[in-house]
């Protein structure tokens, strides 16, 4: 796999790109006439985003979002990271209405994917909410993740989607929610109010269904730790703010693919579907359903987002392995004081959930040694190790070589990079070494 920059073409529009390539029949798109907004390519001019930071005033009608910022002004992209075992994008922007004016003066967010070969990202959203100035007033909301399908010039939503089942929300139990295309009418409002079953799920999997292509993805835990939120005035429940999308309002072309900036808010697409880039949404999610509530500043959300042809008790297995991590064991913790505390030449410093990977330091010789216990199965387990002086690796498991074609490694700074196409289901020995 690998990052880079390139001229990309997309519904008669063309403008300079990053695209993460992760050897399967989807990529990651970081487009400028889509304001480098992080979509997934699923093929056949369709593309998905789990969205962006935004907000919204009581003080005018606009949307206050990076998609406003035509003219890129604040915009900014890069490549961190582009090796054989990950890809890491940057993305920068602020929160910007039609008149490029920022809201409350320095509204901004940074976003981070780290994407893996098997297709798989995690999305790392850090918002920087504003205090320079009360222009907007204090905001309507906060919106965090939506998902969003992107259908290019030609094509239509309900030619791209399963209409009986265009849209799926389901939980770690296999328990589902199923949304057909287009929505009912009039349907706008918390997810909740339909489906309060929702206020006691774990773990939120929304699944877009599509003809002919991969279908896209987004995870989240519900976990304050990695996905702040306040809890659902509706309904009272402990969840994430979820809200339905209307079946009469819901495809829209003022975003991607046009210069487009004589609008307030959005442009319904109307008799344009087909004959233009348009975008149609299912869901959305929002930090807190109070008006005039805000996050501190900075904030950050975590996703875990990609694309899939397996069935949807892979995503649940993908779920639970992002979320669940191994107990790791390097014989240098200090047994029976504070979990976690060790001293010695190898360190497991922890998991981190913003990259899906287990970090450890090292001194000295280029080799580890570590017991990994799953609580779950944990699939395509990524190692970054510290201290690492040497230009390759090799890994073991229970004194098993695997060989070149299981996994893949890279040097980033001075830490050794490890993505390893296996799946750990019980306790492992694991060697690491120069």
């Amino acid at each position: 796999m690998n990052a880079y920059e390139t001229q990309l073409e997309f519904s008669g529009a063309q403008g300079h790109a990053v695209v993460v390539e992760c050897d399967k029949p989807w990529r990651l798109v970081f487009w400028s006439k889509a304001q480098y907004v992080g979509c997934w390519d699923l093929g056949k001019g369709v593309w998905f985003t789990p969205e962006w930071l935004e907000t919204n005033s009581p003080e005018d009608h606009h949307c206050y979002e990076p998609i406003m910022d035509k003219q890129l002004r604040y915009s900014r992209i890069r490549i961190l990271e582009s090796g054989p075992a990950r890809a890491k994008v940057h993305w920068h922007y602020a929160c910007c209405n039609m008149r490029y004016q920022v809201f409350n003066g320095n509204t901004t967010a940074d976003e981070y994917y780290t994407v893996y070969p098997n297709g798989t990202a995690i999305r790392k959203l850090v918002a920087w909410p504003g205090n320079e100035s009360d222009l907007g007033g204090n905001p309507n909301f906060w919106e965090v993740l939506e998902y969003i399908l992107i259908n290019g010039k030609g094509t239509r939503p309900e030619e791209n989607l399963v209409l009986q089942k265009a849209f799926t929300l389901q939980n770690l139990e296999g328990k589902e929610i199923s949304f057909s295309w287009p929505p009912p009418k009039n349907s706008h409002g918390p997810l909740c109010a339909s489906y309060p079953e929702i206020a006691d799920w774990k773990m939120y999997i929304g699944r877009v269904h599509l003809k002919d292509r991969p279908d896209p993805y987004t995870i989240i835990a519900k976990d304050q730790r990695i996905f702040p939120y306040k809890p659902c005035t509706y309904c009272k429940g402990d969840h994430p703010s979820f809200g339905l999308f209307s079946g009469d309002v819901n495809t829209f072309k003022h975003w991607p693919a046009t210069d487009m900036e004589d609008f307030v808010l959005a442009a319904d697409a109307g008799e344009d579907v087909g004959k233009v880039a348009t975008h149609s949404s299912f869901i959305n999610c929002q930090y807190s359903s109070v008006p005039g509530d805000r996050p501190p500043r900075p904030t950050s959300w975590l996703f875990l987002t990609g694309a899939t042809d397996m069935p949807s008790t892979f995503l649940v297995d993908l779920a639970k392995s992002w979320y669940y991590p191994a107990q790791v064991e390097t014989g240098y913790e200090n047994k029976g004081k504070i979990p976690g505390m060790a001293r010695g030449r190898v360190l497991y410093e922890g998991y981190a959930y913003s990259e899906m990977a287990y970090r450890f330091r090292k001194y000295g010789e280029d080799k580890i040694e570590f017991q990994m216990t799953p609580k779950e199965n944990v699939i395509n387990p990524v190692f970054i190790v510290n201290g690492w002086r040497s230009s390759s690796a090799g890994i073991s498991f229970n004194g098993r070589k695997l060989g070149e074609e299981q996994f893949w490694t890279q040097i980033s700074g001075e830490d050794l990079v490890m993505w390893v196409n296996e799946i750990i289901d019980r306790a492992t020995k694991i060697t690491i070494s120069a």
